[in-house]
């Protein structure tokens, strides 16, 4: 599994990055945090599907 955080000045910039990264296999992980100087953050995470993560529960 991999893991990442998207970071973007704009809501629509951080909504553009997010659906790229869908299309691409990654999956969001929790909400969408503001962060004092504005910038918006979205966690994602990307599974390995050689190891079968998803379905051994090891990516917890």
């Amino acid at each position: 599994m991999e893991y990442t955080i998207v970071t973007a000045g704009s809501k629509d910039e951080l909504v553009k990055k997010v659906n790229e990264m869908l299309n691409q296999g990654w999956e969001t992980e929790g909400g969408v945090t503001i962060s004092q100087d504005g910038n918006f953050h979205q966690a994602m995470i990307l599974f390995d599907d050689l190891a079968n993560e998803f379905g051994t529960g090891e990516e917890l």
